[in-house]
């Protein structure tokens, strides 16, 4: 069996990142000052919840390879893998449709764990099937407690509302992960949530941000989107006239000069 390590290499040029070493607040000429910030939008994958260790491992391990993952290496492995698709940009469009996109992801994501050679390539075809036939869902149930508890403090001083490329569940998700919900009752509430393949609109797309900003009557201009990724959140507000901010915990984004933080923890202290 491989246990994954908990220092990996950044997947582009190869410098050491540590599961205990995150990069802190970055502020910087990008950072929106709180007073131009009316209402805040969130993405949920990389934000709220990260592929779940043991579903991971039941997956590849179904496939013939053994490999251990906890909290921090399934942390460092999804922005490994976010960090691979930004990488893939410098190829052209990137649509989360294509197979190719998810590859790269994937090739980081166990590369980091330490799978390599024909361990990799079982790994890597063994999500891919799995995420064809839509199996995935479960995957995505890690929740990122200390951003979900940091949101709801922000929900508590401006609206909130989710917008996410998603397998049309959604707002079922938000229920099962505690995150927030529609309507009254015991968790945060939020304007509304997007789910791509309900409206049939997926990032980068900026249309798909228009639902949420109808819903929470503000300008887009002072509407702040919370994202992971490039291709789809920072292009895919940008694109719809937001501010937007990337969690970029272990700093595998230093090279780019839009706004960026570790957390969302960081983010309700901004905000505050």
């Amino acid at each position: 069996m491989i246990v994954a390590s908990p220092t990996i290499r950044h997947p582009e040029n190869g410098a050491l990142r540590s599961g205990d070493v995150g990069i802190g607040a970055v502020y910087g000429p990008a950072m929106i000052s709180p007073d131009r910030i009316d209402a805040v939008v969130f993405d949920m994958g990389g934000v709220f919840a990260v592929p779940a260790p043991g579903p991971v491992s039941e997956l590849v391990g179904a496939a013939g390879v053994e490999i251990e993952l906890d909290d921090a290496a399934a942390r460092l492995a999804h922005y490994a893998g976010v960090a691979a698709l930004t990488g893939a940009l410098v190829d052209g469009e990137v649509r989360e449709t294509d197979p190719a996109v998810w590859d790269a992801y994937d090739r980081a994501y166990f590369g980091s764990a330490g799978l390599a050679g024909e361990a990799l390539g079982t790994a890597v075809v063994a999500r891919h099937a799995a995420r064809i036939s839509g199996d995935s869902a479960a995957i995505w149930s890690h929740v990122l407690v200390e951003n979900r508890e940091a949101f709801a403090r922000i929900s508590e001083r401006r609206p909130t509302a989710i917008v996410t490329n998603n397998n049309g569940t959604a707002e079922q998700q938000c229920l099962d992960m505690k995150i927030c919900q529609l309507g009254a009752g015991p968790l945060p509430q939020v304007a509304a949530i997007v789910d791509s393949t309900v409206i049939g609109i997926a990032k980068p797309d900026p249309a798909i941000f228009s639902p949420a900003l109808d819903a929470l009557g503000t300008d887009a201009g002072r509407t702040l989107y919370v994202g992971d990724t490039v291709h789809t959140d920072v292009r895919g507000a940008t694109a719809a006239g937001m501010p937007v901010v990337q969690l970029d915990p272990f700093d595998f984004h230093d090279s780019h000069d839009h706004w960026r933080l570790p957390d969302v923890v960081a983010l309700a202290e901004h905000l505050a």
